[in-house]
């Protein structure tokens, strides 16, 4: 019995990287040209080659396909967010994690547009976005707080400062999904944004 349930999870497993797969990538690249809510399984089966009964044994409609991407999304932070490295500076740090976090808008701005279009008919989908906003600053709020234990940062109210450094982030986040940006250019802009909260966050001479 165990061998017959792992021979099928082998066989429902190939064609994700196949079929599925192709559709998944094709769905992106359409709901970046022409938007979630215009976009629809006919649109993503033509980009994708393939027929509309292949869609529906993967997906039940276009939603699952957008939950299934939002997922995968959500497991690409999680894995993104690894503990810091000890060795460098705070300064060095944020500079990674800034620049960490303005990859991420830039390299999946297909399925945030979809999700940010979503979420404004769909609860369901505005609290994905938030499940994801607040993995992606974890370790940005992590920095915060450990260095205002410390005595590091000028005193202020915590909670408003990492409200107010995320919403900063994510305002040039929406920035890029709608105009995607270079490496370089995103590296020119987390060291800006890293230069703005050091500064206005911590004291210097610490």
């Amino acid at each position: 019995m165990k061998m017959a349930k792992s021979q099928k999870a082998t066989k429902v497993h190939r064609p994700k990287t196949l079929n599925q797969n192709q559709i998944m990538l094709s769905a992106i690249e359409v709901f970046s040209e022409i938007g979630y809510m215009k976009a629809t399984v006919k649109d993503i089966t033509t980009r994708a080659n393939v027929g509309h009964g292949t869609f529906y044994h993967y997906f039940i409609n276009k939603n699952n396909l957008l939950d299934q991407l939002v997922d995968e999304l959500f497991e690409k932070v999680k894995h993104d967010v690894q503990p810091k490295t000890l060795s460098k500076s705070l300064y060095e740090t944020m500079k990674d994690e800034s620049r960490i976090i303005l990859d991420f808008y830039n390299q999946n701005r297909g399925v945030l547009l979809a999700l940010k279009e979503a979420m404004m008919v769909d609860q369901h989908y505005k609290e994905k976005w938030l499940e994801i906003s607040e993995r992606l600053f974890i370790r940005i709020e992590r920095d915060i707080k450990g260095s205002m234990k410390k005595g590091y940062c000028h005193n202020m109210n915590v909670q408003v400062t990492i409200r107010a450094l995320a919403c900063m982030f994510e305002g040039y986040g929406n920035h890029i999904m709608r105009q995607p940006t270079s490496s370089r250019e995103i590296e020119m802009t987390a060291e800006s944004l890293t230069d703005f909260c050091y500064k206005a966050v911590f004291k210097l001479e610490a």
